[in-house]
């Protein structure tokens, strides 16, 4: 059965207008959006772990609001689905079970069941998505096999997003390296301060104003060379 043959109840539609995901210009909650009028599921939440920091964050979802939405889960809950490769399927019970207690989208109490599918690339667990129940939902087999099918799929968006922001914030920083350099430069000209100096200061002047570096390096750049010190002063 096609999407466009499937025509949702009210409270579906309503329970799909809330949805969330960081990873811009990827298709994860159209995917999810897909996948649960498919399946028939009530909501869906994708996870990517981040192994150096022992942790797993909630990168899309297309279900009712949970607290750590762009947040990172606490770090016992991720270690225990790591290395798993098969999914795991819950029709009650979901928020009693160990494996899954600390999941918000479960401990709120929202829903009985979960199929939770472990997100592979290329042999590797980089997430995973918790497709949840209510009790009384159908779950077919065909219906399994499609979330199931998402393993890799989503996987591999999973990969790209991360690949995108780890490119986006290194030209970040080379171009917040450029700005800094060159403010620590006419600072160091026009007040005769050593690197140091001039680093020091415009790091201070950002703390006490609670703006960040880059943006007082702007604004020293943007200054003139005899209104320098009253910028300072002013950010101070």
């Amino acid at each position: 059965m096609s999407a466009a043959a499937i025509h949702p109840s009210k409270n579906e539609q309503a329970l799909w207008k809330q949805s969330f995901s960081t990873v811009e210009g990827n298709p994860i909650s159209p995917l999810l959006d897909l996948a649960i009028l498919q399946a028939h599921a009530q909501a869906a939440y994708v996870y990517r772990f981040d192994r150096v920091r022992a942790d797993a964050q909630l990168v899309a979802f297309v279900g009712p609001t949970t607290r750590n939405a762009g947040q990172s889960l606490s770090r016992d809950i991720a270690p225990l689905h790591w290395n798993r490769k098969t999914p795991v399927l819950l029709r009650s019970g979901a928020a009693s079970d160990w494996r899954f207690a600390g999941f918000p989208e479960l401990r709120a109490g929202r829903f009985d069941g979960v199929v939770s599918v472990p997100l592979l690339e290329s042999g590797e667990t980089v997430g995973l998505a918790n497709f949840c129940l209510h009790g009384d939902a159908p779950l077919s087999a065909s219906a399994l096999s499609l979330l199931m099918s998402l393993s890799l799929p989503l996987g591999t968006l999973l990969i790209a997003s991360t690949l995108r922001e780890r490119l986006v914030k290194t030209a970040q920083d080379l171009a917040d390296r450029k700005v800094m350099e060159r403010a620590k430069g006419l600072l160091q000209a026009r007040f005769q301060w050593t690197e140091e100096e001039a680093y020091l200061r415009i790091r201070r002047v950002s703390r006490r104003g609670r703006t960040p570096m880059r943006d007082i390096a702007r604004l020293v750049i943007e200054s003139s060379a005899e209104s320098l010190a009253e910028v300072l002063k002013q950010h101070e």
